[in-house]
């Protein structure tokens, strides 16, 4: 499952989880196009990958080309995985080919959190609080 959405001022929020298909990232691109269009300003993206699992080589190089893409859109991102040690790796090296200094993966939403805090509003904040709550 993929959902992408901007609820509160530039939070773009990305909820992914297992399993994952080729075709729904496209879709997500697809759609990640469409909001950049509509849109002139940075995001602050928030994604929650904690119920994802780790990807197939096609899936991993989709995603990698989808980060890729939103780069120069994306003031800074911050997405929270699961326990999984290999797929934690498995993120954390696509983090790193995307090439983005300001996105990170972590462990720990507080930490997250703090990451991304000080770009928000305080309504933005309330609404990053409240999408990380959201599946657990």
């Amino acid at each position: 499952m993929l959902s992408i959405d901007v609820k509160v001022g530039r939070l773009l929020e990305i909820r992914l989880s297992a399993p994952t298909s080729l075709e729904e990232l496209q879709q997500g691109m697809a759609s990640l196009g469409q909001l950049f269009r509509m849109r002139r300003d940075k995001l602050v993206g928030v994604g929650d990958f904690s119920h994802a699992t780790v990807f197939s080589p096609d899936v991993a190089s989709k995603l990698l080309e989808a980060l890729k893409f939103d780069n120069p859109r994306i003031e800074r991102s911050g997405i929270l995985v699961s326990s999984s040690a290999i797929f934690g790796l498995q993120l954390e090296r696509l983090i790193v080919h995307a090439e983005n200094i300001n996105r990170r993966a972590f462990h720990d939403p507080f930490e997250l959190k703090a990451f991304l805090g000080s770009l928000l509003t305080h309504e933005e904040h309330m609404r990053m609080a409240q999408f990380l709550n959201e599946q657990r």
